[in-house]
């Protein structure tokens, strides 16, 4: 099995997205005023002028992760998942998310569904430091057969601090972040090859749970083994703690590097590795020391029969963000890290032998995003 198969090619859909990129006209803002757009490699957020200031913004939704959360009635972390997806992304261009929109729409409204979702996003902005600045929610019975949410973050970053991936240099070190597991993304094959393995969502997992850097959710008041929608719903990990107090401290020259030694960080989403290749348009990666996979990706090659690169290709497989910094700073960086975020660890280095990610397993390259 594999992405493209169960209904999502992202070879496609990259087309798509440059066919509505080229369409778009310029913005009637030019440089100099409040507004207007800052042009940042990568793509993580989209930047705005704001007096001696940058506005980031990102918008992003949870997916058809949804549709397993519906399924169960069990929709606890998905307003987590939809923060993450948005703040997560933010932090790849050194901006520090403030504020936070949701938007929900419904086929019929129901109370207990948005006081979950309400309770869900404010534990999510809690964890995500950032306000919840108000939200719309729709009820289209004729357009929406299932709930959906998706939303969008703001964050802020001084005139000149961002962070691209400019300054990479071959050599440079590649500090990893463990993810909880499956994060937001892949979901459409992961639904197809729970199908295929006959389980159903509350089936106890057939897998060891317990993984190095992460914890399992329970839902409340679940007893005994826990269930394959536990693992599957597990949410996204919100990572401003530690990375925005990284970026913060180092401005100030109080953290373990100086913010110069910050040269890239990736958050790892669809597309898998291949995001590392938006951070420069010729050096390469290379992944020699990845983080331990947690058990359920390799359940759902086992099952699904999905080949090593198509895994590396659609998730994160362990590793939810990535960080380049100096190779001076390599080491305190990443003790720094792990001290806050147990499972950090260095994971690769920049290489000058192409613009491609290579992997430990050979089996595992990406020439393009």
């Amino acid at each position: 099995m594999d992405y493209a198969s169960s209904g999502v090619d992202i070879d496609s859909e990259s087309e798509a997205i440059a066919s509505l990129i080229g369409a778009l006209s310029a913005s009637s803002r030019k440089s100099g005023v409040r507004g207007a757009p800052v042009d940042l490699p990568g793509g993580f957020g989209g930047i705005i002028e704001f007096g001696d200031s940058r506005l980031a913004l990102a918008t992003d939704g949870v997916g058809s992760k949804l549709q397993i959360a519906n399924e169960i009635g069990r929709l606890e972390g998905v307003g987590i998942d939809c923060v993450a997806m948005n703040v997560n992304d933010l932090i790849c261009v050194g901006a520090e998310p403030i504020a936070f929109v949701d938007y929900i729409a419904v086929p019929e409204t129901d109370p207990a569904v948005h006081a979950a979702l309400g309770s869900s996003l404010s534990e999510a902005c809690s964890i995500a430091r950032v306000t919840l600045a108000g939200g719309e929610t729709a009820t289209l019975p004729g357009i929406v057969k299932e709930l959906d949410m998706s939303g969008t973050a703001l964050g802020w970053f001084p005139e000149g601090g961002e962070i691209t991936g400019s300054e990479l240099e071959a050599g440079d070190v590649v500090i990893g972040l463990p993810s909880s597991g499956i994060h937001s993304n892949g979901y459409t094959l992961v639904r197809a090859v729970l199908e295929r393995s006959g389980l159903s969502l509350d089936s106890p997992a057939p897998f060891e749970v317990e993984h190095p850097g992460r914890e399992v959710r329970r839902f409340p008041g679940a007893e005994g083994d826990v269930s394959v929608g536990e693992v599957l719903l597990n949410p996204t990990r919100i990572y401003v703690d530690p990375v925005i107090d990284l970026i913060d401290m180092c401005r100030k020259g109080e953290g373990p590097c100086e913010i110069g030694d910050i040269r890239a960080i990736a958050h790892i989403t669809g597309g898998g590795l291949s995001n590392l290749l938006r951070l420069h348009g010729s050096l390469g990666w290379h992944i020699g020391n990845p983080i331990p996979v947690p058990p359920e990706f390799e359940w759902i090659a086992e099952v699904g029969g999905v080949e090593v690169r198509e895994m590396h290709r659609t998730f994160n497989m362990g590793m939810g963000m990535a960080i380049a910094v100096s190779s001076a700073a390599g080491g305190d960086v990443s003790s720094w890290i792990a001290e806050r975020l147990p499972g950090a660890q260095i994971v690769g280095k920049i290489t000058d032998d192409g613009h491609k990610v290579t992997h430990a397993d050979s089996r595992v390259s990406f020439d393009h995003y």
